[in-house]
């Protein structure tokens, strides 16, 4: 079985998306909704540059959001190296805003640490988001963008206090980006954790525009929120030249390096029916697309070996990155 999409909201509210408006969330959670759509990932911190618009967002809309499972995630102030953001009076914080935002007085479904906080005392952190679930603040609680060797030391804090461990892991996870199936997803299945991947299509960037000087109205051009950051993750020359390879040979037998990274995340990644791929989009289109190109099956052994000779490339560079 495959793993499950789940929509990620980051963009709900951001400018250069569709997603700006009440009527147009709701456009999209009602496609959503058709594709089998089920569970929404959010942020106190989503959008970047409007923290919390995207909770709003959804809380309006809450005819239909209530229908979704949701999940969110602990403010963190990217200005700062995460210190104090998983203190018990932050996360309480985090929370009580997430909730009124979100309308979800019943409590949501995950609750994420969005990143590592190196100074607050790892059994702080866990008690704080196990008293979240205690309270019925949420069901179950996650972790995003933690080190594993962090993530075990707090998995064994748990089974020595008898505390609930988090349900999942969210993650990076690609064509590029598998460093995860050797660093992290053997930790995770020995602790019967979930892996949620992000960015399974490379924020965009499998789609070769960015390194065929077609970056304009993509998250890599110059006029992009979040375009800098774009350039400065994906901006290595051997991950150019390798993607540049990979869209010429990937159309050179009939498919897109976008199709070929979503089949293969669907179908031949180390996921599992358990595990979930977050999808975003800046258009509703963007999302029917994925889906469809999902549903037409694995991948030929050709561009198997295509995905394959595509990692070997990378890996010296991306090896490490979770």
């Amino acid at each position: 079985m495959s793993p499950q999409f789940i929509f990620g909201t980051a963009g709900f509210g951001m400018d250069q998306t569709e997603f700006q408006t009440l009527e147009s969330v709701k456009s999209l959670l009602s496609t959503l909704q058709t594709l089998g759509i089920k569970r929404l990932d959010s942020g106190a911190r989503y959008p970047p540059l409007s923290p919390g618009r995207s909770e709003s967002l959804i809380g309006a809309a809450r005819e239909l959001s209530r229908d979704f499972a949701v999940d969110t995630k602990v403010y963190t102030d990217t200005r700062t190296d995460g210190s104090g953001d998983l203190t018990r009076e932050a996360v309480q914080k985090s929370v009580t805003g997430s909730l009124r935002r979100l309308q979800r007085p019943e409590g949501i479904n995950v609750l994420h640490i969005h990143r590592a906080d190196p100074s607050t005392p790892l059994e702080e952190q866990i008690q704080a988001f196990n008293e979240q679930i205690e309270q019925g603040h949420c069901k179950a609680w996650g972790v995003s963008n933690v080190p594993p060797a962090t993530l075990e030391k707090m998995l064994q804090l748990c089974e020595q206090h008898g505390w609930q461990k988090p349900s999942c892991y969210q993650g990076e996870y690609s064509l590029v980006s598998r460093g995860t199936e050797t660093k992290l997803l053997p930790l995770l299945r020995a602790h019967g954790i979930r892996f949620n991947a992000f960015r399974s299509m490379a924020s965009g960037f499998l789609s070769g525009k960015a390194v065929n000087g077609e970056a304009a109205g993509t998250r890599f051009s110059a006029d992009n929120p979040l375009g800098g950051a774009m350039r400065r993750v994906f901006g290595a020359q051997d991950l150019h030249t390798a993607v540049k390879k990979f869209d010429a040979e990937t159309k050179a037998l009939g498919a897109t390096p976008l199709e070929v990274a979503i089949r293969w995340i669907v179908h031949h990644s180390a996921l599992d029916e358990e595990d979930g791929v977050v999808i975003g989009a800046s258009k509703t289109s963007q999302v029917v697309d994925t889906v469809a190109m999902a549903r037409k099956g694995p991948l030929t052994d050709d561009l198997l070996k295509l995905v394959d000779e595509l990692w070997d490339a990378v890996k010296g560079t991306r090896g490490e990155i979770i």
